[in-house]
Order: structure tokens, then sequence, then C-alpha cells
């Protein structure tokens, strides 16, 4: 068992004392994003580079956009191109990161007038080149069709694209592979899984994506396969990384984890990454489970990054009042050093609507916070990153939790808790919450958020107390 006991609590408490006392948890005053005047940006996702600059992807009237920014105001927008035009040619379901060199990479899904998917990637160095960036589609996967599983993620001077290639052999749209490429050297590239390999087609629920301490991409997965075509399916959690693999690419550190009828397929997967206490990396991925149909569960499952080796697994311990009834919608988790912290939503049969709880250990005994303490609104949009405290006599890193809150009628609001002991309201607005998503990206001291509320995309990002007017707790 991987429990870390010490008194680090103790003395990040009497830190952050000192911190707080200097420093309040603020920021930037929330900015409504345009590429033009009026127009509505949607699916907007944010990556934060090293200098505090943060490279934000979104739709406009079906057209991918890119916005850069350091406080809201733009410094540099663009805005791609197709060949065609009409209802049935459209660029959607955005990602975006980037790298310590500043090159942000962007991949999204296309249609080109009909109903058939495509896999597109496009990397924007932070100065562009003569005559600028080529704004069209950048094919990921050739003209194999993708059924919309397309995800980017970067860390350090590598990043990778994971991406799924639809089973064409029948019409019901299930999975045939699951690829990634190393967007820094497009030549990298190999299977994720092969599902028609091992006679499977599979469908996604969820995947999540990192890249550990080494440069290596590890994903966690939970689908469905069938090695007939047709129902019933059978519910599977699995680990995959390109650690180690074939002369081809392909990925051969696989991990299957469980197959059965427990998985909780609506609550997604996370997957991050901890050293134990001889500073050994694991890679972990959290789900949600129910053995009582009445009862959800979140489990850990957790191996040595490089090898998968030390395979284990922990069934978060939550309350006795969880036991008889509870609901998890969402699952984060985030590894500091030795520490994995977690964060969900859920109620328990104490609970009149679901509240956000966060656990500093998420291997530990003790009970998860309520850190919303908000009974009118529902809550989603849950995420995790960290945060190193601006202040450099006390650098701790914080474990920054974000989500959104709605009364799915009239109200929005979107929140920041640092770790310890801030709340901070970030941004609230009477309008229809309908389409509200958020993401949010940090880089060292760097930390900032997006999200759509009133049809429109909103930023701010953590600012120094010298940069007024601010939000502050």
């Amino acid at each position: 068992m991987l429990r870390k006991h010490c008194n680090r609590w103790l003395l990040i408490v009497v830190c952050v004392l000192l911190l707080s006392a200097c420093i309040p948890y603020s920021f930037s005053p929330p900015v409504e994003l345009h590429i033009n005047p009026g127009d509505e940006m949607l699916q907007a996702q944010v990556a934060m580079d090293t200098e505090g600059v943060s490279h934000i992807v979104g739709v406009v009237d079906d057209r991918i956009v890119y916005y850069r920014t350091r406080y809201g105001e733009p410094i540099i927008t663009a805005t791609f191109t197709m060949s065609g035009s009409g209802t049935d040619w459209k660029q959607y379901s955005p990602e975006i990161a980037v790298t310590d060199s500043r090159t942000a990479y962007l991949v999204w899904i296309e249609q080109r007038g009909g109903p058939e998917k495509f896999a597109c990637w496009r990397n924007l160095t932070y100065i562009p080149p003569i005559g600028g960036w080529t704004r069209y589609c950048n094919p990921l996967d050739g003209n194999n069709q993708t059924t919309g599983n397309v995800r980017v993620v970067a860390r350090g001077d590598k990043a990778y694209a994971v991406y799924d290639r639809m089973y064409t052999g029948d019409s019901n749209g299930r999975i045939g592979e699951l690829m990634y490429k190393e967007l820094t050297h497009p030549s990298t590239t190999g299977h994720v899984w092969w599902y028609t390999d091992y006679f499977e087609t599979g469908f996604i629920y969820s995947l999540d994506l990192g890249i550990d301490s080494q440069g290596y991409l590890h994903v966690g997965l939970l689908d469905n396969y069938t090695n007939t075509g047709s129902p019933p399916f059978t519910e599977r959690l699995s680990l995959h990384s390109n650690a180690s693999v074939y002369a081809d690419g392909d990925m051969t550190q696989h991990w299957p984890i469980f197959t059965g009828t427990r998985l909780d397929e609506s609550i997604p997967v996370s997957l991050s990454f901890f050293n134990d206490s001889s500073d050994v990396e694991y890679v972990v991925l959290a789900d949600g489970e129910g053995s009582d149909p009445t009862s959800d569960e979140i489990w850990l499952d957790y191996c040595v990054a490089i090898g998968c080796t030390n395979k284990d697994a922990h069934q978060v311990d939550l309350p006795s009042s969880w036991d008889t009834y509870s609901v998890i919608t969402d699952v984060e988790i985030l590894g500091i050093g030795q520490n994995l912290h977690l964060s969900f939503i859920g109620l328990d049969n104490t609970t009149i609507k679901k509240q956000v709880y966060y656990m500093d250990d998420a291997f530990s005994s003790d009970p998860p916070i309520n850190i919303s303490h908000t009974e009118d609104t529902q809550k989603l949009t849950l995420e995790m990153t960290p945060v190193v405290g601006r202040d450099p006599d006390y650098p701790l890193i914080f474990p920054a939790t974000a989500w959104m809150e709605t009364d799915f009628a009239s109200k929005t609001d979107y929140f920041v808790f640092d770790g310890l002991f801030i709340k901070t309201h970030v941004f609230g607005k009477y309008c229809d919450p309908v389409f509200s998503t958020a993401d949010i990206s940090s880089n060292g001291i760097y930390f900032s958020g997006v999200w759509v509320a009133c049809y429109s995309t909103w930023f701010s990002t953590q600012a120094w107390t010298n940069q007024l007017p601010l939000i502050m707790k």
C-alpha cells in the first residue's frame, strides 16, 4: 500500500497561513472572447505556456479558431478554413496542448459535406512563419474515418495525439483501431489498441491521456468490445503505454485492469502520476464502479509507469453514509510528488444535491471534505491542475480544483478551490446555462481557465495583486 503518513499536512498548513497572509488567491476580471465583434465562440479549450500566455482553441460558425492572450485581450487570433461550405462542412471538438517551446498543437474533427468524420491536427509555432500559419486540416490519419475520439496532450518537449479509426466492416460506427502519433515527431506512430487484430470492435466511453517524466505516453481507457459485432458488449477498463513498443511503434505495455458489469460508463476515467516513497514513478487510473446498483464506488488502479510492474488496486475509503446509497458523476485525480489528490462530484444518502468533495490523500481513510457547500445548484465540469505558489520563499504546489455550478434555469457560477482553505468565486452570470463547458490549464505559477456561459466563452487567469482590478476571496 502506497499510503503516505507524515507531518507534511501540518507543515503545509503553517506555510500556507504565512503565504495567504501576503498573497490573496486572485484572478483577473473575466473577459468575453471574440474573434470578431458579436460572434459566439463555443467548445473552448485552453493550454498555458511557460511564460504565462494562454493558448485557446474554440469553434465559431463551425470553424476552428485560435486565440492567444495573457489577460483576455487578444495577442493574436486565427480562423481555420475548409475547401467547401454549408451545414455539412464543419469543424468541431477541438483540443489544444502546448510544449515548453511554446508551440501549440491543435486537434479537431472535420466533416466535409457528408457524415464521414476525419481527425485533423496543426502545430502553431509561437512566432508565425512568413506568410502566417497554414490554416487547414493536416490529417492525423490520412483518409481513414474516425468515430470522434481525438485527443492531444503535451509535457516538456513532447506532444501526442490519440485518435480512433472507424471499423468499416459494418454500419454500426464502432472502432477498429485506437492510434497514437507523437506530434513533435509525426513519423512516430502506432496502435494504442488494435481491436480488429483481436477480432474485436469497440466503443469508447471515456479515455484520459498523460505523459510521464520520461516522455512516454499513457492512455487510460474505459470501453466496451465484442467479438461478434453485435450485442451483448463487454465493458473493460485498461491502461496502455508506449514505454515499450514493437518495431512498428505499436504499444506493447498493456494492462487489462478489469472486465465485467460493475464498471460505471457514465463516470469518466482520470489518469495521473505519483511517486512512491522511493521516488519510483507510478501511473494511476481512477474510475467509478458499482458492485451495488444503489451505491457508487471510486477505485484507483496503479502500477510502475515504466513496465507496469507492482500492479495494485485501492478502493477509495468513503464515509459509511455512502454505503447504502450514493451517486458519483465525476472523478479527478492529480499526483504531485509522493501525494495523490482526489476530487469528485457526488451525493450520499444525507445530501440534498450533489456536492464537490476533495481528498488531500486519495489513499487515506480520512473523510473527504465538502468544498462546494451549495445545496441549490448542480455541479459539473470538474477539473484539477497543479499550481506552483507565487512566493519563492514558499515553493508549494497547490492542487487547484475548478468546477461550474448551475441551477439549469438562469444562473451559472464558476469556482476554484486551492486544495487547502480558499474557495474563490471567479464568475457568476444570470442567463440560460445551456452548453455550459469549461477547461483549465497551468504551467508553474501560471493558471488560467475558459468556460462557456450565456452562449459565449469567458476567460480569466490567476494574477498578481499589483495587476488590479482582481477578483479575490
